[in-house]
C-alpha cells in the first residue's frame, strides 16, 4: 500500500505549570493555519501522581473530551480519533483544555503538549450518519434497559458498539443508552448502526463527569460543558442544558465516595436544583458489590430529595465499560442491574419521557430478577407506577410478584415501611389497603431472606383524605399511626403454559 505524503504545516510545543489556584481547567492555546486537515495534539502529565484531563476547542466550539486518555487526540475533517468530533477545520486560535483531576497537593502538576497541524488524514472513516428518530414498537409495556453504558468512545473504556448490542440483546434488553464521557461522538456512530437492529434501541447520552459528581444524559443531541468553574459555569447550567435538549438528567452512583479510586464519583454539588434532576442511581454496578455498601446510603438520598417534594425515578445503571468482559472483581456486564421503563413504545422520546414521570423500576441484579408491579385503586380508577396528585379515600394498593418466590414484599410510604409480605408462590398477588391521612407516596421493594434488597420501584403519588379513622393502629401491618391493613392475599401457582 502506498501511503499518502502527508505535509506537516505546523508544529507546536507547550509547557506548563498548573496548580490548585484558579480553579479546575487551564486553557493552552494555540494556532492552527489555513489547509490544514488533520490536528494530532500528544499530551502527558510525566507523573504517577498527578491525573491531567485533556479536551480540545476549536473557534466554532467544543471538539471532544479524552480525559484521562494517555492516546493522542486526533481531530480531522473525514473522521477523528475516539472521544473527538470530525468537521471542518477552521484556521484561527484553538485551545487545549485542560483538567486538574488530581494535582500534587506540594507542586501542583505540569503539562507537556505536542501540536502537529498536517495537510492530509491519516485515518479510516468510520460509518457514521445523522440522528433520526427511531421508533421500534409503538406498544405500551415495560421495555428493559441500562441507562449507563460506555463504549470505547469515553477515554477508559474499550467496549465496541457491536459488541454492545449484542451482549444487551442476548440478555433481553430493549434499549441501552450511550454514556460516554464527556462527549458526543457516539451519537453519529450509534445512528448509522440503528437500521441493523429492528427491536434494539441506542439511545443518544453521556455521561457529564464533573469533579463534584457524575450524571447521565439521556436523549441529548450535543455536547454539554461539563467543566464546572471555567468561566463560572456552574452545575445549574448543566441541568438546564440538558432540560433545553429535551433530555432527562440522572444522578449517578450518588453516595459511591472511594476517593482517589473514583474522582468525583459520589455526588457534591450544594446547589443541585433537584426539580431539574429525573432519576437517581439506587444502584450502580455489580449487585454482591454494592448492594449493601452503597444502595442504602443512595436510597436514603432518595428518599430525601423525595421527602423535599421532588418527584424522581429510580433508575439502576451497570457502568459497564467493557462489553460483559471486564474480570475484576467489580466489573459488571450491561444489564446488572436493569432498569425497567413503562413507556408508550420504543423510542428515545418515549422513554425519556417515562423516566421525567417516574414510570420505573429497577432489578438490581439484573433482568432475570422478579417482576414487581403495583397499582393502586380508587373505586373504578387505577393509577400506576409514576402517577400523581390524585385524591382517593383509601390508598387501595395491587402488588403483582412474578418469579419471586422465596422472597418478600415490602410497602413503603414515604421512606417509611408499612408492611411485609411472604411470596410464596411464583405467581403472587396481594391487595393492602392505607387509610392514613396526608399526601403520600408508595413504593414496592422485593428482598430476600438475607434482607438484601433484589428489586425497587417508583412511586405512586396519593394524597389520601378518609372519613372514617377510627381503626387507629388496629390494621396488620401499621407503622406509625397508619391504619395500613391487608385486606387479601391471594398466592396464585402460576399455571404452565401450553
Amino acid at each position: 500500500m502506498v501511503l499518502p505524503f502527508l505535509a506537516v504545516l505546523s508544529q507546536m510545543h507547550y509547557e506548563g505549570d498548573v496548580s490548585a489556584a484558579g480553579g479546575d481547567y487551564a486553557d493552552v492555546a494555540f494556532d492552527v493555519p489555513a489547509g490544514t486537515v488533520e490536528i494530532q495534539v500528544s499530551h502527558a502529565d510525566n507523573s504517577e501522581f498527578v491525573i491531567l484531563d485533556w479536551g480540545v476547542w476549536s473557534p466554532e466550539g467544543f471538539r471532544g473530551w479524552g480525559g484521562g486518555n494517555t492516546d493522542d487526540a486526533i481531530i480531522g475533517v473525514e473522521q477523528s480519533s475516539r472521544s473527538y468530533l470530525p468537521g471542518p477545520i477552521t484556521p484561527g486560535t484553538w485551545t487545549v483544555s485542560v483538567g486538574k483531576a488530581k494535582l500534587d497537593p506540594t507542586t501542583g502538576g505540569h503539562y507537556v503538549i505536542d501540536v502537529t497541524c498536517r495537510d492530509n488524514a491519516t485515518l479510516p472513516v468510520l460509518a457514521k450518519a445523522p440522528f433520526a428518530p427511531t421508533v421500534l414498537s409503538t406498544e405500551r409495556r415495560w421495555y428493559k434497559g441500562d441507562f449507563h453504558v460506555h463504549s470505547e468512545q469515553s477515554g477508559d473504556a474499550d467496549a465496541k458498539l457491536l459488541a454492545i448490542s449484542a451482549l444487551a440483546r442476548s440478555r433481553g434488553l430493549d434499549f441501552v443508552n450511550l454514556s460516554d464521557h464527556n462527549t458526543s461522538s457516539q451519537h453519529a456512530l450509534i445512528a448509522a448502526l440503528q437500521p441493523m437492529f429492528p427491536n434494539f434501541l441506542f439511545l443518544r447520552g453521556a455521561e457529564i463527569t464533573t469533579y463534584a459528581g457524575h450524571g447521565n444524559s439521556v436523549g441529548t443531541s450535543a455536547y454539554i460543558d461539563h467543566r464546572i468553574g471555567h468561566q463560572a459555569r456552574a452545575i445549574g447550567a448543566v441541568l438546564a442544558e440538558v432540560q433545553a435538549q429535551g433530555g432527562a438528567f440522572i444522578v449517578n452512583h450518588p453516595t459511591l465516595d472511594l476517593g482517589g479510586a473514583c474522582i468525583g464519583c459520589a455526588w457534591r454539588h450544594p446547589d443541585t436544583d433537584w426539580s431539574k434532576v429525573n432519576g437517581l442511581e439506587v444502584i450502580t454496578g455489580k449487585w454482591e458489590f454494592v448492594e449493601r455498601a452503597f444502595t442504602p446510603s443512595a436510597i436514603a438520598l432518595w428518599d430525601t430529595q423525595l421527602a423535599a417534594g421532588h418527584h424522581i425515578a429510580a433508575i439502576g445503571g451497570s457502568d459497564d465499560h467493557r462489553a460483559g468482559m471486564g474480570i475484576g472483581a467489580t466489573d459488571t456486564p450491561l444489564g446488572s442491574p436493569t432498569t425497567l421503563v413503562l413507556s408508550d413504545g420504543l423510542s428515545e422520546a418515549a422513554i425519556v419521557d417515562a423516566i421525567k414521570h417516574g414510570r420505573t423500576i429497577v432489578q438490581l441484579r439484573g433482568p432475570d430478577d422478579p417482576l414487581v408491579e403495583f397499582t393502586l385503586h380508587d373505586g373504578a380508577d387505577v393509577f400506576e407506577i409514576g402517577d400523581e396528585d390524585h385524591a382517593v379515600d383509601t390508598a387501595a394498593l395491587t402488588i403483582h410478584v412474578a418469579g419471586g418466590a422465596g422472597n418478600f414484599a415490602q410497602i413503603w410510604r414515604d421512606g417509611v415501611q408499612i408492611a411485609q409480605l411472604e411470596v410464596t408462590s411464583d405467581d403472587a398477588t396481594f391487595k393492602y389497603e392505607d387509610t392514613a391521612n396526608g399526601a403520600h407516596r408508595y413504593r414496592v421493594e422485593l428482598i430476600n431472606d438475607a434482607n438484601q434488597r433484589i428489586v425497587v420501584t417508583s412511586h405512586i403519588y396519593a394524597t389520601v383524605d378518609h372519613a372514617d379513622t377510627g381503626c387507629g393502629g388496629c390494621g396488620a401491618g401499621d407503622a406509625g399511626g397508619g391504619a395500613g391493613l391487608i385486606v387479601l392475599a391471594l398466592l396464585r401457582r402460576r399455571r404452565a403454559r401450553a
